[in-house]
């Protein structure tokens, strides 16, 4: 049965209706509210505002040195420090206690790896695995990138409309209304400024958009329809997830992005890249950015939660994110973030692979091929 109801004030807008955790009311806090006593705040629920980032704030030299030796960073590892990981860095010892649920993450010894090294470690890995001949071959194939590069997401598509949750969308809100959040990195301030990775909330809006950059390359991939590795995929792509990266600027995340969507999806092409950074630009910046982001992320749940072993990313990650962003995100932030992303021109020279010669012997040998066809039917005519 449905029952249609005016508005009290015709045309009047009420925001973040379909934030559903941001809205629902915890019946429990509520009673103990008229009860004597301590009230515990929860302050990371408290909207963070027009807070002003450096998305491009370079981080010391000693942390993502891509120069450095890593042969050896995997062995020195000092066993005794936990380092933190997951949300806002708010993990820690879970894979020591249980090294099993902690299989699919790639990089080793996680709860004993400070962030420098995982980027070190992730960096290498990333050169070992990428394929030269599967890149010369989306580069010269053209016909079986066009259908990636032809698609749209959904947020462009309806660029006026509100994603459509579904049912189990709303379910999994509901359920997440009394999850609590843990403490979050303070926010940048000028007066204290400070380039650690970990200093500030900076590296938990970046986590953000490379979650959000994997799906969207693997949503072109698939061409929107379902596929059972998706899972994979996005987490392959996503270093937050597989290397539990903390990004400390755009460039450092977007240089990512790049290597691993160039190295391990079934595509992987530069154009598709540059139109994925662009269209997550514009999910930034949309009208409705936290209604498409908070479906982005639920419709990742969801993949993530069907893939075997994967379910450590949403405990990790995933459920976390989702109640954040409805109830202390910035949308100013995220459309900042946005157009921060939207405005680094990527160049291949900016990567760690070797494009530009490889597509240089592509050309050479196409030319090859069509001097040699050429002379073929020269030869037959004659």
């Amino acid at each position: 049965m449905f029952i249609s109801m005016k508005k009290k004030t015709p045309g009047e807008h009420f925001d973040d209706l379909d934030l559903l955790s941001k809205l629902m009311v915890n019946s429990q806090s509520s009673k103990s509210v008229s009860k004597p006593g301590i009230q515990e705040l929860d302050l990371n629920i408290t909207p963070e505002g027009e807070t002003e980032y450096d998305w491009f704030v370079e981080p010391p030299t000693a942390e993502h040195d891509d120069d450095d030796d890593v042969t050896s960073t995997e062995g020195d590892l000092e066993v005794g420090i936990k380092h933190p990981y997951g949300f806002a860095g708010s993990k820690n010892g879970l894979c020591g206690d249980k090294p099993e649920i902690c299989l699919p993450i790639d990089l080793p010894n996680p709860d004993f790896c400070p962030p420098e090294k995982r980027h070190k470690l992730q960096l290498q890995s990333v050169k070992d695995h990428f394929d030269p001949e599967h890149y010369i071959a989306d580069f010269c194939e053209t016909e079986a990138t066009a259908g990636a590069l032809s698609n749209f997401a959904p947020w462009l598509a309806e660029e006026g409309d509100r994603p459509t949750f579904t049912d189990d969308h709303r379910y999994r809100l509901t359920v997440l209304s009394t999850h609590p959040l843990p403490l979050l990195p303070p926010l940048p301030s000028p007066a204290d400024p400070t380039n650690h990775v970990e200093g500030t909330r900076t590296f938990v809006y970046l986590g953000l958009a490379d979650l959000l950059l994997a799906y969207t390359h693997d949503y072109y991939v698939r061409e929107g329809d379902d596929n059972s590795e998706s899972a994979w995929i996005i987490a392959k792509v996503a270093a937050t997830l597989s290397w539990l990266e903390f990004f400390p600027n755009v460039k450092i995340l977007l240089r990512s992005f790049y290597e691993r969507a160039l190295s391990y999806p079934l595509i992987r092409n530069w154009r598709l890249c540059r139109k994925v950074q662009a269209d997550v630009g514009a999910l930034f910046q949309h009208k409705h950015a936290k209604s498409w982001i908070l479906f982005v992320l639920l419709e990742i749940r969801r993949l993530l939660i069907d893939y075997t072993g994967y379910y450590i990313f949403v405990d990790l990650f995933l459920d976390d994110y989702i109640v954040w962003l409805q109830k202390s995100a910035s949308t100013y932030v995220l459309n900042h973030l946005g157009a921060a992303i939207e405005s680094l021109e990527m160049k291949k020279s900016d990567v760690n692979l070797p494009l530009q010669v490889l597509e240089d012997l592509s050309a050479e040998i196409l030319e090859s091929e069509k001097l040699t066809k050429n002379l073929g039917e020269i030869t037959l005519k004659s």
